[in-house]
């Protein structure tokens, strides 16, 4: 009997562990799917990272940091890409794709929203929320403690701390500005006050526009917005303001006023609160939404004080709290009550094109006194494409304007010159040669964009008053000499980045990019050389040189006639690729006959390379524990210049043959 019931024990438990071991996966089976509770996590993850990279991008865009911006956007695309099922998957992660690639167009027309020709001021905005503030004691008395109960407001105003210091910047280290900006509120109040009291809006929020730009009707910010509103182009067009290459309505003060009323009136019915108004104002709807779902409160300063809301946005409140304050009363702080007059003018509708110099003549001004009661106007002249445009002049001229208008030629109320098109001419090189656009060359020659033109064919060609001629014959003039294989352009006394770069049919984008300079410098100076092409000046008007022959080695000499592009192509290589492997910067071109290239990774014979991709969660330090390298090796390998990784990029790893 023992031995029986020892065999049914040991039968029993060798059926048990059969029936565990046939339950475990086989090995090297397929790992199950995660759960949905585990998805569901990490779709939650993914998109809360993406979030604070949206954020952060948002936050470095209003600062001007273009290039910074992209990079934290992109960040936060990768993280929404790598959500398990994919985007379409999760609804909020879809919703907030869309929402980053609207941001990142935004942000991309703005900074290129940009003119050479263009004249702006720094933007009001910028300056003061970049100052450094320190909050005023509560027990400090300031006249405004004797004023605010005595005076009537639009909005309700809290006297805290920060406000209270905000009041002593203005009076002490903000005063000549504050004085001056106060000043120049005399030209626009007004009209202000009529717009704001028309569309049902509060009177005091017209000091908004103090804060974004001292009433400078030329302002841009950082950010690229425009005006004495401040509006950016997404926002500007929503509001029905016009731009394109003639206007930019948005330094329009009445048009841009209009819009702004309507603006502010559309964000108070979504918040109703005029604090949280000027926090969206500044900084966007969603960014305010955003805030309120992660404090669950409606009220300004709870979110300033948690910090959900960027610096600026923090700032940006209490600083026109303060200035509605003084403005009110302007002496009882050591202030002048603003001397200026409203702006008086009439408006005179032009059926032709009218250059800005033949119209100051006319009306019997100078062109800046033009330039200063029609901002809007981007260019010398009005806009080609319109028959009645509203120019304004001053108060009682419009008789002596109409009438010395109607003295002038026609064809001398707008300065053109010709162009005889040559062979291989297209119209955006010979917009982009005479600093134009194609929607100028055809409004000229009334045409359309799809016109084919012709060798001999004669082009009126706008440009500005005075340089017409004179220009084309300094275009055709400049010449360019052969140094190391590419043409070089000697700079001379009065040469501007703009005219060197439309005498050699190139963007400004391009001669700077070819030069390694900064995206928006126009600094040059008598004898610099400049590169003007890629191409080797010895060829041109020649039989172009045969491209460039495969090394067999891992260095490749540079042949007369040889550009980076064609040597990357010629070896299979990313031209990025090419200029990491010899420490080029990413803009680099520039290269010489004789020169000495890598075109291949320095790989030893007991070493081999690996493209590893980054997962989530990877950091250089883990990622060269698992290789057995040094983050130090990882960063000379791939040309970082930090530790920052992104997932979903890979990685050039060296390691020794036969191990993992």
């Amino acid at each position: 009997m023992p031995e029986l019931s020892h065999r049914l024990i040991w039968i029993c438990a060798l059926g048990l562990l059969a029936a565990s071991c046939s339950s475990k996966k086989p090995a090297g089976g397929p790992e199950p799917p995660p759960t949905a509770e585990v998805t569901a996590s990490l779709q939650r993850q993914a998109v809360q990272e993406a979030r604070i990279e949206l954020d952060y991008g948002e936050e470095l865009a209003h600062r001007g940091n273009w290039n910074e911006a992209r990079l934290a956007l992109d960040r936060a695309v990768d993280l929404l890409l790598g959500v398990p099922g994919g985007i379409a998957a999760y609804p909020e992660s879809e919703r907030l794709y869309d929402e980053i690639i609207a941001t990142i167009q935004e942000m991309e027309r703005g900074a290129l929203d940009v003119d050479a020709q263009e004249q702006f001021e720094l933007a009001a905005v910028d300056e003061l929320t970049s100052e450094e503030l320190e909050e005023l004691p509560e027990d400090i008395v300031l006249a405004a403690d004797a004023d605010l109960p005595t005076t009537t407001y639009d909005i309700p105003i809290e006297l805290n701390a920060r406000v209270r210091s905000i009041i002593e910047m203005y009076q002490l280290r903000r005063h000549d500005w504050f004085q001056e900006a106060l000043d120049r509120s005399g030209y626009y109040r007004e009209m202000i006050e009529k717009i704001f009291a028309e569309e049902e809006m509060p009177q005091d929020l017209l000091y908004l526009a103090m804060v974004e730009s001292a009433f400078k009707s030329r302002a841009m910010s950082r950010a690229g917005a425009r005006g004495i509103w401040q509006f950016i182009r997404g926002t500007g067009r929503r509001y029905g303001l016009r731009q394109d290459f003639w206007v930019d309505d948005r330094f329009n003060p009445e048009k841009a006023t209009r819009a702004a009323a309507r603006h502010l009136k559309d964000l108070y019915e979504q918040f109703g609160d005029w604090y949280l108004v000027m926090a969206a104002y500044n900084s966007g709807s969603r960014r305010v939404e955003r805030a309120i779902r992660r404090t669950g409160s409606r009220d300004f300063w709870v979110h300033a004080k948690r910090r959900v809301l960027p610096r600026e946005t923090r700032s940006y409140v209490p600083l026109i709290l303060a200035a509605i304050v003084i403005a009110k009363n302007p002496e009882v702080y050591g202030f002048e009550p603003p001397t200026t007059t409203p702006l008086e003018y009439e408006v005179v509708r032009v059926e032709y094109p009218v250059d800005l110099a033949t119209a100051a003549k006319s009306a019997g001004v100078t062109v800046d006194d033009m330039k200063f009661l029609n901002p809007e106007l981007r260019r010398w002249v009005t806009p080609l494409d319109s028959k009645n445009y509203a120019l304004r002049v001053p108060k009682g001229t419009t008789e002596v304007f109409r009438a010395a208008l109607a003295e002038i030629p026609e064809a001398e109320r707008v300065r053109f010159g010709t162009h005889v098109v040559r062979r291989g001419d297209t119209l955006s090189q010979i917009a982009s040669r005479y600093g134009t656009t194609i929607e100028a060359l055809t409004a000229a020659n009334d045409i359309s964009r799809r016109s084919l033109i012709h060798p001999g064919q004669v082009l009126t060609v706008p440009v500005p008053p005075g340089t017409g001629a004179q220009r084309i014959r300094a275009v055709q003039r400049r010449e360019a000499v052969a140094e190391n294989g590419q043409e070089v352009y000697v700079v001379q006394r009065g040469d501007t980045l703009g005219a060197i770069s439309t005498s050699f049919n190139m963007s400004l984008r391009w001669l700077r990019e070819l030069n390694g300079m900064r995206p928006r410098s126009t600094r040059i100076y008598p004898g610099q050389r400049l590169v003007v092409t890629e191409r080797a000046a010895g060829n041109i008007g020649s039989t172009p040189s045969s491209a460039p022959v495969r090394s067999a080695t891992d260095i490749y000499i540079v042949q007369p006639g040889d550009t980076l592009g064609h040597i990357a192509e010629a070896h299979g290589l990313g031209l990025s690729v090419l200029r990491r492997l010899n420490g080029f910067s990413s803009r680099r071109t520039r290269i010489y006959s004789g020169q000495r290239l890598r075109v291949r990774e320095a790989v030893t014979a007991d070493e081999a390379s690996t493209r590893y991709r980054i997962r989530r969660g990877d950091t250089l330090s883990t990622i060269a524990r698992r290789f057995g390298v040094t983050v130090g090796e990882i960063r000379r390998w791939n040309q970082m210049s930090s530790d920052q990784i992104v997932t979903g990029e890979r990685l050039t790893i060296y390691v020794q043959a036969g191990t993992n």
